[in-house]
């Protein structure tokens, strides 16, 4: 009988003991919560199905994700800055297969994300590469404005996953880099637009959800018409000072406005970002809009303790 009770508990107990076990494994895997966005599917004004991300804040902290897809770079030449440079991108599984075009979802009306930022922080490029055929071969303009060693993020949402995958790459350009300086600021002019960045704390912690409040207007405080850009009035992008990842932001009521089918937004409301970063240290935001059929950024440095 003893045998028999014994012969019981001892597969109960490897059971338990395995789940045991993969609960401490899955506890120690890292919190991959902001790396995989969740999207809403609606069709957009050319009857495509789109997928837009319904989670704002993440930001994407690549020295504890990593996802498998890789992407190779090749220039024409080597960059010069203040050049206009064609760059050849090839989008490939970890194993080496190649993620052709029509194997992507569109997200916020592109299939590609590509960000480029400088070792300063200070010459930020968001671009959307072509495809050429089936073989995962993709190219792009880019004019570099810095010196240094551009760090590449490319996103894209494979559409068997519908989760979102990002591939990093390094792409050098001609000189000596400029210095990274941290600026603390709530105000920023450019191109005769001035961005200003309201309703932000004096102390920001990590962890938390912010909303970050982004006004625009002409330079001497005149309403100003935005247009759309990505499907929504303006996007803001996030890049910590560590180089540890990035954060892609979009705007609060661009999910509600794209499912409802019609604008909830008055054309001269502020637009509202959700923040939320899970490491201390300074950040740039980038703010992107479009006036008058050309792009425009603004810039903001927030602490985060």
């Amino acid at each position: 009988m003893a045998e028999k009770n014994k012969a019981r508990i001892i597969p109960v107990l490897l059971i338990t003991g395995c789940f045991v076990a993969a609960f401490f494994v899955l506890r120690a895997l890292p919190d991959a919560e902001c790396g995989f966005l969740h999207y809403v599917e609606i069709v957009n004004e050319d009857g495509e199905i789109e997928l837009c991300a319904t989670n704002h804040a993440g930001f994407i902290d690549l020295s504890r994700l990593k996802y498998p897809i890789n992407i190779e770079l090749a220039p024409e030449a080597e960059l010069q800055p203040g050049t206009l440079h064609n760059i050849e991108l090839d989008l490939e599984t970890e194993g080496g297969m190649p993620i052709a075009a029509h194997e992507l979802a569109i997200t916020h009306t592109k299939k590609m994300h590509v960000m480029l930022v400088d070792p300063s922080l200070e010459d930020y490029h968001h671009v959307h590469p072509a495809s050429e055929g089936f073989d995962g071969h993709f190219h792009f303009s880019f004019k570099p404005e810095r010196s240094g060693t551009y760090r590449v993020f490319t996103e894209i949402v494979p559409n068997r996953s519908r989760r979102q995958a990002i591939a990093t790459a390094m792409i050098s350009v001609e000189g000596e880099p400029d210095q990274l300086k941290f600026t603390s600021n709530r105000a920023y002019t450019n191109s005769g637009v001035q961005f200003r960045l309201l309703s932000v704390p004096d102390k920001i912690q990590t962890g938390r959800d912010y909303l970050l409040r982004l006004n625009v207007t002409a330079a001497n405080g005149d309403p100003i018409k935005l247009e759309e850009i990505m499907g929504a009035k303006g996007h803001m992008v996030a890049f910590d000072f560590a180089g540890k990842g990035f954060a892609h932001m979009h705007p609060m009521d661009s999910i509600v406005e794209a499912v409802a089918g019609f604008r909830t937004q008055d054309e001269e409301e502020d637009l509202e970002f959700l923040f939320n970063v899970p490491n201390p240290g300074d950040y740039r935001l980038f703010a992107q809009i479009q006036v008058e059929g050309q792009a425009v950024f603004g810039r903001f440095d927030l602490r985060v303790e």
